[in-house]
């Protein structure tokens, strides 16, 4: 299935989403972001999906947001907020909401947007060359939006030194700052997360759902009642 230039495949319980702008370093429109935010959340509520997995192809993973032919002409400041930041925020709650895990493939850069994408998502497998920034401040934007995505997987010390600095850095000093999860060799990225994702894929959908929605809940919750939260939730899912 193809749209606008994603491209979605369906690898058993795996559903595979393409950026699919190798050309662009898979950079996103926000007509696109707005479409990949439907694809994730569409195919999170399949019964039969149990992760996804967002992936590109050529040189980069995600080198940000293409915002070719925008215009704020005439626009409200409550316009530019709903029409143009509502796209990039759209994607990463889609990424929180959705009830599967989501697993960023990154085997290239991530910046900007690409680096928000990449952490948002609720597991971030990266190859030993990909490299991680966030440079917005080097055009004189605040990146608020992409550390919105960062907010409780990177420190704040970290992700204040990433924001302020734009400093590219490498898949391995992204692990140590929470960025990525695993940093896998660059020849054998592709079959190493092809493993994990079967692997992953392999468990029951109620389990998976279970974990997702104990970390995104539990974390607002004092000691004590995500304690009782834990018990709960799995007083209701065992066998």
């Amino acid at each position: 299935m193809n749209t606008f230039e994603f491209q979605v495949t369906r690898d058993g319980a795996i559903a595979r989403i393409d950026l699919g702008r190798p050309d662009k370093g898979n950079a996103l429109t926000r007509a696109m972001m707005i479409q990949l935010s439907s694809l994730v959340r569409e195919l999170g509520n399949a019964s039969d999906v149990h992760v996804i997995a967002i992936g590109g192809r050529g040189r980069q993973f995600c080198r940000g947001r293409d915002g070719a032919g925008e215009s704020r002409a005439g626009m409200t400041p409550y316009d530019i907020r709903v029409n143009l930041m509502g796209a990039t925020l759209g994607v990463f709650q889609a990424l929180s909401e959705t009830p599967v895990p989501v697993v960023a493939c990154v085997h290239g850069d991530a910046s900007g947007f690409g680096a928000g994408l990449a952490v948002g998502c609720d597991i971030t497998l990266a190859a030993a060359g990909a490299r991680f920034a966030f440079p917005e401040i080097e055009h004189d934007i605040p990146p608020t939006l992409g550390m919105s995505a960062a907010l409780g997987k990177v420190s704040a010390k970290a992700l204040a030194y990433l924001v302020y600095s734009a400093e590219r850095i490498d898949a391995t000093q992204a692990a140590a700052m929470g960025l990525v999860s695993k940093v896998l060799p660059e020849a054998q990225f592709a079959g190493a997360a092809d493993v994990f994702l079967k692997t992953l894929s392999s468990r029951p959908r109620l389990v998976l759902e279970t974990i997702k929605r104990y970390y995104t809940k539990a974390a607002q919750l004092t000691p004590d009642m995500a304690s009782e939260y834990a018990g709960t939730l799995l007083a209701l899912v065992r066998p």
